[in-house]
């Protein structure tokens, strides 16, 4: 047995235990022992938490943007009931019910309101506006008469003026009264009051 032989084997006895097992020298492996941290595992998982955090602040300024709008909206349109429109200070029903000029007039009265009247050209052209979306349709408004040779005077007692508009006749026998008003597409005509016919509620708004 050579010299490098008997070198080899004593540095392999220097291992080898009481009982025969071989130990294990760390030491001299240079291995320090670390707690093992996976680096690459928190940077895979940062994109998809800054994608949410990104997302949460998103909808919750979409919410905020959706509050404000919808909160503005209310506002105004709480000043007038469901199906009415807004236009200046006064809400509008454009009723779609048949009924005589008086049934108009109390089916007004029961929602608070009155047969329209209307009080200036900027209200008389909202009016025409809104009903010639209806070309086949006429609808009550608050002008009446007592007598074909009397004044016409509005639902709230005031006497028309004729400087908005000019009411057009539609009678053709001339012992059939025609006593009450109504407006088709952007005219105001005298009617018989007991024609079915769509009409126009007006109060103020809140």
């Amino acid at each position: 047995m050579g010299p490098h032989k008997t070198m080899e084997y004593h540095s392999d006895l220097e291992n080898v235990d009481e009982d025969g097992y071989t130990r294990l020298d760390f030491t001299s492996q240079g291995i320090t022992r670390r707690p093992v941290v996976s680096t690459k595992g928190a940077q895979a998982a940062s994109p998809p938490w800054r994608l949410i955090a990104v997302t949460l602040g998103i909808l919750c300024l979409v919410t905020l943007v959706i509050a404000v709008v919808l909160g503005v909206l209310g506002i105004f349109s709480s000043l007038c009931p469901p199906k009415w429109i807004i236009h200046e200070k006064s809400c509008y029903l454009f009723s779609m019910s048949l009924e005589s000029w008086q049934r108009s007039k109390i089916r007004c009265s029961q929602l608070g309101s009155n047969l329209l009247k209307i009080d200036s050209s900027k209200e008389l052209d909202f009016i025409k506006s809104q009903v010639s979306s209806h070309p086949d349709h006429s609808f009550w408004i608050g002008l009446s008469r007592r007598q074909s040779e009397e004044l016409w005077h509005w639902e709230d007692g005031s006497t028309f003026s004729s400087n908005l508009f000019q009411i057009r006749s539609t009678a053709i026998q001339e012992n059939l009264p025609h006593n009450c008003g109504w407006i088709h597409v952007s005219s105001i005509y005298d009617q018989d009051c007991y024609v079915p016919s769509y009409s126009i509620c007006e109060k103020l708004s809140k």
